[in-house]
């Protein structure tokens, strides 16, 4: 049956009239962003100086398969933290081996005070995919009389090593490498030229304060010139810092440095407006495709102190009750995976809902170990050849009871939270911008029916010639990288060092990041 067809853009309009479109905004109401050519993510407001009828939405990865089983034995039941670094078509992975309890909870293998009782591996994989891993025999440390196993460091008191490939342009060869390990008094700082022979970049540990059973990253910042670590501490209800690791919140604390040895005086991260929630690893990193925005995965820290009732319905409560008789945290606590993002590294927005949930009950899950994120984003074809790539995130399952397993989980490229139109149309308008570039590409999805339009807004808040809603051609699919055209027309005219408005409609849609391009 043949039916009346109204186009998209006109009732998208007839809409926002009968609304009242927010474009007439104020000439000089806010300063003008440099943006330059550096892609934006829509992971915040930054860009935005009004908006109506939208909302950001945190996007969740999609599991798939267990790419590794941790069942060498110098492994173990709490085989985590894991560290990916891609180099061309190698992708490096670094974690550590360490066994908690045995298969049936009676056994712990580490003091539950210090943890460092038993003997900590730093084990290494590699694949030329993300999804084979080889763990080479490497032959440099001893483990029950042989060599032949992946371990790249060890040692009773050196936990939690997290390596780094240095981009510092002045780095010295054999100091390509870097990593941070926790030991007696504090952090280590360790070298390596080739990313598998590690030796100390320093005899005495190079950050003293904070609480360092956990992953402490550090990396190279180019755009701001100096290094950053961020490290796990303690702080008591009123927000300052504290020994007492009972009742103290787990948090994150930041420090910088110029040459890897001499660090700032480490500070508290900041959330802002968002709870005082207790945080494990933190999962800091600049975003590679926009390294002027950091993002994080940190692990939320959750002591139910379970009722002997809603302990029942969890999965296996005989085996979490023994390992209480340890600990009690190591059966009350359960953690999933958060998200974050920062324009300046100290200062965060954090989601107050998971980015990764433990998920459906089975045997070995919503535990104390769920949600940690392997540190590191790895870009690697989508399973459709036809389609294109994406981010495969990594994350370890079956922590106590063992071998853990590790599965990979997938992610669209940028898809960490979009500005989100429902079916009803929606639009903002961002702040002044001055950019470099003669098009416009975005990142969005549709629906069949949804669409996306954009127009410039010059600095009397009025669309320039040639650049107006009506003049765009509509946006609808799903692609990473769109231009934007008008009347068929990408190129944008603008003169040099004028800044500009968008002014986006969007209507069963999601705008995952844009960026003015050559």
């Amino acid at each position: 049956m043949n039916r009346p067809h109204v186009p998209l853009l006109s009732a998208l309009l007839l809409l926002l009239a009968a609304a009242g479109s927010i474009r007439a905004v104020e000439p000089n109401q806010d300063e003008v962003i440099d943006l330059g050519a550096r892609r934006e993510l829509m992971v915040d407001e930054f860009l935005i100086a009004q908006k109506s009828g939208l909302e950001l939405r945190l996007h969740t990865p999609t599991p798939r398969e267990i790419v590794m089983v941790r069942d060498a034995p110098w492994e173990g039941s709490g085989s985590d933290f894991e560290t990916l670094i891609r180099e061309g078509d190698l992708i490096r992975m670094y974690y550590i081996g360490n066994e908690l309890t045995n298969a049936d909870g009676t056994t712990l293998h580490q003091d539950p005070i210090t943890a460092r009782s038993r003997e900590i591996y730093a084990c290494y994989a590699e694949s030329r995919d993300g999804i084979h891993w080889v763990r080479p025999e490497l032959g440099l440390f001893e483990f029950h009389g042989s060599k032949r196993n992946n371990i790249v460091w060890s040692g009773p008191q050196l936990d939690n090593f997290t390596p780094f490939r240095d981009a510092n342009p002045a780095c010295p060869p054999e100091e390509k490498y870097k990593a941070m390990a926790a030991g007696p008094g504090g952090l280590f700082a360790l070298k390596s030229a080739d990313g598998t022979h590690w030796s100390y970049l320093a005899g005495n540990p190079v950050i003293t304060r904070g609480k360092f059973d956990s992953q402490n990253n550090a990396f190279w910042d180019p755009l701001r010139g100096h290094y950053w670590c961020y490290l796990r501490d303690f702080h008591d209800r009123d927000g300052q810092p504290t020994n007492d690791t009972k009742t103290g919140i787990r948090d994150i604390l930041v420090t910088t440095s110029t040459d890897f040895r001499t660090w700032s005086e480490p500070r508290r991260v900041q959330f802002g407006k968002a709870p005082d929630e207790a945080l494990y690893i933190n999962g800091i990193q600049p975003y590679a495709r926009a390294p002027h925005l950091f993002v994080g995965f940190p692990a939320r820290y959750v002591d139910r102190d379970f009722s002997p009732e809603a302990m029942r319905t969890l999965p296996d409560p005989e085996h979490r009750q023994r390992r209480m008789q340890f600990s009690h945290r190591y059966g009350s606590v359960v953690t999933d995976a958060m998200f974050m993002s920062s324009r300046d590294g100290v200062s965060f927005d954090r989601w107050g809902e998971a980015f990764i949930r433990p998920g459906p009950q089975r045997k070995n899950n919503w535990v104390y170990g769920d949600g940690f994120v392997g540190l590191g984003l790895i870009e690697t074809p989508a399973e459709d050849p036809t389609t294109e790539p994406e981010f495969s995130l990594y994350i370890h399952e079956d922590h106590w009871k063992g071998p853990t397993r590790l599965r990979r989980h997938t992610l669209r490229i940028d898809g960490f939270v979009s500005l989100q139109a429902r079916q009803s149309p929606g639009e903002f308008v961002t702040k002044p911008l001055r950019f470099s570039g003669r098009k416009l590409s975005v990142n969005f999805s549709t629906s069949a029916a949804g669409a996306i339009r954009v127009e410039l807004l010059g600095a009397d808040g009025r669309p320039l010639p040639g650049y107006s809603l009506k003049e765009c051609d509509e946006l609808f699919g799903d692609t990473l990288d769109r231009t934007v055209t008008w009347s068929g027309r990408s190129e944008i005219k603008v003169p040099a060092g004028q800044a500009v408005r968008l002014h986006m409609v969007l209507s069963d849609a999601d705008l995952y990041s844009l960026q003015f391009q050559p």
